[in-house]
This record gives structure tokens, C-alpha cells and sequence, in this order.
């Protein structure tokens, strides 16, 4: 049985704005600011081939979610929570209050969108957290969209830096053992590859999840990491690998936008403080 596949990102800045304008200078075609019905919160989402990011701001979401998410602000803008795929959030409810995990109630996302055509709509999609108390932010939640033609629109998907999709989530850990039995049993399986520098799951897409130690961050991503570093968090999603169609594209529209990047293997980096906390790597990889 293949574990968990990644559904979206949630990159948790505050204000909204600055953040949509600094996508949009990456090559990202961002949508208009909406507004969460039951929660109070606002987004913006970059759709992308089979997942997409949620730039979030949590505006008006009650004392509950503010208390959850607000600490993570200590190191920043970044990445806060990731959510993967499911297909019956009661189901998971119970098999991970089963395993021991603390679930909250299942909560409705539904937001106003616009169609290619013009037409608005509304999106039907529900989502439940299992937080963690050590490496909170290291956490992750379950999700499950009832109109997915609202949330994966092709149309909206073509990019000036001629991205596709997320290729590699990664996660820089103060201590990785800590974080293993909580990831293998969100995956519902058993890791890909673990070892002294941390552990991977590689999803049904051949999208890969990983969990790093400090120390193999900084040797791969250097001063592309961002500059608060884990806060005292202990753990942070620190950055997100994007398969990308042409190279010379992206590269051509950052220089152009004066986004700063580096070389970075056959691809391109961004700086996690270019980019709303989240190191970017762009990557020569087939769509």
C-alpha cells in the first residue's frame, strides 16, 4: 500500500499582500485574496499540477487557531503546515486517535473562487489538524476536497517560471528520531530511506517528504535557508523543490523582476528571505 500523497502547502505570512506580490515576482500565477467562510481566515492559492500553496493569513480565525499557528511567526514568515491527501476524514480521525495522536474537529475551508470562464463558485473542502505538543510545526493535517474541479484548475496552473509541481518537501529538525514514529504513522507506512542525517517517504507521485538534520540543511541550502533559522522551534518545513519546464524561463523572469538566485546543481535557489520564509529551488525535472 503506498503511503500518504502531498495535498498542499500552507505558508503562513502575515500581511497577505506583500506575500501575493512576492510570488507573483518568483513566476507564480497567484490568485485573488479569498476569505475562509467558517474559520475567518484569507488566502491566496498558486495552483499547481497535482498540488498547490496556500499563502495563509489568519486575519479574523478565532482564539483556537490563532494560539495553534501565531508561534510560528517567532521565526518568521514560512511554512507552517502541509497538508496530505484523504479520502474519508472521519476514517482518519479514528485510526489516528487509535494510534494514540490528539485530533481536532473537522473544520470547513470554503472559499469564493472565480472559474477561467468568470463564473464564481464556491469550494467544498474540509480538512481535520492532529498537532503535535514537541516540534509543532512539524505537524500536519488531512484534507479532502468534495469539488476538486475548484481547487485543481488546469487553467490556472501555467506559470511565467514555468513550474509544474512540488517535487520535494523538506524539514529541518533539531533531532529527526524524534519526528520519525509521528511521520510514519501520518504516511501510514514506513519510511523510503532513513539514516544518521534524517529519513524520506517517497509518495505515489514520487514526490519525496524529508526530514533533515540541521546540519545536512545547511550544507545543501547554505545562506538560502532562512535567516531566523528554527526560532527555538525545534522543527520547520524549511524548503520546497519545484519541478520546472525550462530553466532558462525562470531564471530569464526572476533576473527580470530582480529576484535574487543562485546556481544550484543543474537548477536555480531563491532565498528563504526572498520568498516569504521558504527556501526555492527550482529544478530541471520532465512535467
Amino acid at each position: 500500500m503506498p503511503v500518504r500523497t502531498l495535498d498542499h502547502f500552507l505558508i503562513l505570512v502575515e500581511p497577505l499582500e506583500p506575500a501575493v506580490a512576492t510570488y507573483a515576482q518568483l513566476g507564480f500565477h497567484v490568485r485573488p485574496i479569498a476569505k475562509h467562510e467558517a474559520i475567518g481566515s484569507a488566502n491566496s492559492v498558486i495552483h499547481l499540477k497535482n498540488t498547490y500553496l496556500e499563502l495563509f493569513f489568519l486575519g479574523d480565525a478565532p482564539p483556537a487557531i490563532n494560539a495553534q499557528y501565531r508561534p510560528r511567526l517567532a521565526a518568521g514568515q514560512g511554512l507552517a503546515n502541509v497538508s496530505l491527501q484523504s479520502n474519508s476524514l472521519e476514517a482518519d480521525t479514528e485510526r489516528l486517535k487509535a494510534a494514540g495522536l490528539t485530533t481536532y474537529p473537522i473544520l470547513s475551508a470554503r472559499r469564493k473562487i472565480v472559474r477561467p470562464d468568470g463564473t464564481p463558485d464556491y469550494t467544498a473542502s474540509s480538512s481535520f489538524y492532529f498537532w503535535r505538543e514537541e516540534h509543532r510545526y512539524m505537524s500536519l493535517f488531512h484534507s479532502v476536497h468534495e469539488k476538486p474541479e475548484t481547487i485543481f484548475i488546469e487553467a490556472y496552473t501555467h506559470h511565467a517560471n514555468t513550474v509544474c509541481d512540488v517535487t520535494r518537501l523538506v524539514y529541518m529538525s533539531d533531532d529527526p528520531a524524534k519526528d520519525l514514529a509521528y511521520f510514519t504513522t501520518v504516511y501510514e507506512g514506513a519510511p523510503t530511506s532513513t539514516g544518521p542525517d534524517g529519513f524520506s517517504f517517497v509518495g505515489p507521485r514520487g514526490e519525496v517528504t524529508e526530514v533533515t538534520t540541521i546540519a545536512r540543511a545547511t550544507e545543501r541550502y547554505g545562506k538560502h535557508l532562512p535567516s531566523a533559522g528554527l526560532g527555538g522551534l525545534g522543527g520547520l518545513p524549511i524548503a520546497l523543490h519545484y519541478s520546472t519546464a525550462s530553466i532558462d524561463a525562470c531564471a530569464a523572469h526572476l533576473k527580470s523582476h530582480n529576484v535574487g538566485h543562485s546556481a544550484f546543481g543543474q537548477g536555480l535557489i531563491v532565498a528563504a528571505d526572498e520568498a516569504c520564509g521558504v527556501s526555492t529551488v527550482f529544478e530541471p525535472i520532465n512535467c
